[in-house]
């Protein structure tokens, strides 16, 4: 009976109400919660067990859940505080650690969240608590393409300039507002560093219209004539090898000998 109330309760009246769908969620799986709840709570007083019975088995059980069954009650509470807080909803694009894709789920103990590759990762609750979260999704739904483009320190800074935002403004995933900027970082290593930044509805199209954007910005480039910057190869010589030295002691010219006094030939 409680599965029936809570099926039709997040398939025929919650999606007829205001609420968004990581709301939604969050009240079926409480009010699941509470249900099941009352349940056990009905059923126990329907077997006689009054309060002060159930007290004692709840002291008894906590020393139980003290010693083995201290992580999952962590996650359990966590996970209540995810429901009712809801710094992370289902639906929310996150960033765990490595690991980033869509949340879509909110169980008892763990997490569900949709990797990139279709994969299901189940993290749990307590992670979410005890660790640091980057919710794309929380605050704004918008996605940021980045974009950094090394060139010559002879490139014509204004034609670059031109072309890049030329191709952002082109681009029909890229927002209008915020407008698409570009803006000269500095000089590294005798390169010109243009970083060119572009607005998406969603963070999930970040990567393929970033991917759109180079191939677009690559090829005005080389049609425009304007150089790309090229890696450095620095080739240290070797030393050279000291050239054999003769060692023979060069020869000394013998002066001519003198006559000897009172020699006569």
């Amino acid at each position: 009976m409680l599965r029936i109330f809570k099926r039709w309760l997040a398939a025929s009246y919650l999606p007829t109400t205001k609420f968004e769908p990581g709301m939604q969620s969050s009240i079926s799986t409480l009010l699941g919660y509470v249900g099941g709840i009352l349940v056990i709570a009905f059923s126990l007083s329907a077997l006689g067990i009054g309060v002060e019975r159930i007290a004692w088995v709840a002291s008894a059980l906590s020393v139980g859940i003290g010693f083995g069954l201290q992580a999952i009650v962590q996650n359990f509470i966590s996970g209540l505080i995810l429901l009712a807080e809801q710094p992370v909803k289902v639906g929310d694009w996150v960033v765990l650690g490595t690991a980033e894709g869509d949340v879509r789920r909110i169980n008892v103990r763990a997490t569900e969240i949709q990797l990139g590759d279709r994969s299901t990762l189940i993290v749990p609750n307590s992670e979410f608590i005890t660790k640091t979260v980057r919710n794309m999704t929380l605050a704004n739904a918008e996605g940021r393409v980045l974009i950094r483009l090394p060139m010559p320190l002879t490139t014509d800074a204004q034609k670059v300039r031109d072309l890049i935002l030329e191709a952002c403004k082109a681009h029909e995933g890229v927002l209008e507002t915020p407008a698409p900027s570009l803006t000269l970082e500095g000089i590294e290593n005798g390169l010109l560093i243009f970083q060119a930044i572009a607005y998406v509805a969603s963070p999930r199209l970040a990567g393929g219209v970033r991917s759109d954007l180079l191939f677009t910005i690559l090829d005005a480039l080389r049609q425009a004539d304007l150089p790309m910057a090229t890696p450095t190869l620095v080739m240290a010589a070797a030393p050279a090898a000291p050239s054999a030295l003769s060692t023979a002691p060069s020869p000394v010219p013998s002066s001519p000998a003198s006559p000897l006094p009172g020699v006569q030939g």
